[in-house]
C-alpha cells in the first residue's frame, strides 16, 4: 500500500466513523422545560431514550433538579435564575422530576 493510499484508507475510516456517531447524535432530541413561578411549565411529557431536557430557570429563585428511581438517577448543583440545567435520560421508565427547594414542583417524564 503506497503512503497516499494509506491516507485514503485512512480518511475514509475516520469519515464513516464521523457519520455514524452523526446518525446516533441525530436520533436523539431535546426539549426546553420552563421553571418559573415555582413550577415547571408541564406536568408530563414523553420522550425517547436518549433525549434531553433542558430545564430553564427563569424564575427569580434558585432551583435544584433531582430525578431519584431504581433505574435513573440524576441531580444537579443549585441552579441560579438564568442558568440551564441538562437532563440527559439513558433509561426507559416513569420518572419524577423534583427541585429539592421547592418540593411541590414535580414533572413525570415517561421515557420510551
Amino acid at each position: 500500500m503506497t503512503p497516499s493510499t494509506r491516507t485514503r484508507v485512512i480518511q475514509g475510516s475516520v469519515t464513516a466513523a464521523s457519520a455514524a456517531l452523526m446518525v446516533i447524535a441525530a436520533g436523539a432530541a431535546s426539549y426546553d422545560i420552563i421553571q418559573q413561578g415555582r413550577a415547571f411549565d408541564q406536568k408530563e411529557i414523553t420522550i425517547g431514550v436518549g433525549d434531553t431536557l433542558h430545564f430553564n430557570n427563569n424564575d427569580e429563585f434558585i432551583h435544584q433538579i433531582y430525578v431519584k428511581s431504581d433505574e435513573f438517577n440524576f441531580e444537579s448543583a443549585e441552579q441560579p435564575p438564568g442558568e440551564i440545567v441538562d437532563v440527559h435520560f439513558t433509561k426507559q421508565g416513569i420518572f419524577a422530576v423534583r427541585c429539592e427547594i421547592h418540593p411541590k414542583m414535580r414533572l413525570v417524564v415517561t421515557v420510551k
